[in-house]
């Protein structure tokens, strides 16, 4: 069996996933920019990891039962929670007339961790499960070997890994960080503006999907 054309459809869909402007990268961006290169690798390093929760949840099946249940219309209420709470945040710290050394870290006490925020941030999202599930479905072979979704975890990780830590690399620079400092403000609006379109997006998607449950 030839597996690598699976393998590369695998690495292409997630490549492109990555690439789409979302809360990954909104999270790894500010703390590049705003904080330091090393935080960016912090909440990059947490992306990649929850990432991978995703991947091993949905190899695992759970993507099926999370799309089937209550539990996964749950889960999706308390992403878009969170990503709210973020959106406020951000918004709050952009209205307020501080300069950007001195202003509070605009995500609350996951400020203070880049780490714990770009985890919190990709685990708050469980259409990735599903969104895993659905690729599966597609460019899975039929009964891979064990050591074929050990390589689609390492590519995924290393691609991970590379394109966001690209994006702390580039937005940790000098001139960034400088570009940064002039415009903060208007950049903490636009993530919180972000933010809050895709936690009312996805509220909205449970509810709906509510409605249609009902009698």
């Amino acid at each position: 069996m030839d597996l690598l054309p699976h393998l590369v459809a695998l690495a292409g869909m997630h490549l492109l996933m990555a690439m789409v402007p979302g809360p990954n990268t909104v999270v790894v961006s500010h703390f590049s920019a705003a904080r330091s290169r090393r935080d960016g690798l912090a909440a990059m390093a947490g992306v990649v990891l929850a990432s991978l929760l995703w991947v091993g949840l949905s190899l695992a099946g759970i993507g099926l039962l999370l799309e089937a249940g209550a539990l996964y219309r749950l889960l999706r209420l308390l992403g878009a929670a969170y990503l709210l709470y973020v959106a406020f945040r951000l918004l709050r710290s952009a209205l307020r007339r501080q300069d950007a050394a001195t202003a509070p870290p605009a995500l609350g006490w996951l400020g203070q961790r880049p780490f714990a925020a770009g985890l919190v941030t990709t685990l708050s999202n469980p259409k990735s499960a599903v969104f895993w599930t659905s690729v599966f479905a597609i460019a899975l072979p039929a009964a891979p070997p064990t050591w074929f979704y050990a390589a689609v975890i390492a590519v995924i990780a290393v691609q991970s890994a590379l394109w966001y830590g690209l994006v702390a690399l580039l937005l940790s620079t000098g001139i960034a960080r400088q570009g940064y400092a002039r415009i903060a403000r208007w950049l903490d609006g636009l993530a919180g503006l972000a933010m809050l379109g895709l936690g009312l997006k996805l509220g909205d998607e449970v509810r709906r999907e509510f409605a249609l449950r009902l009698p």
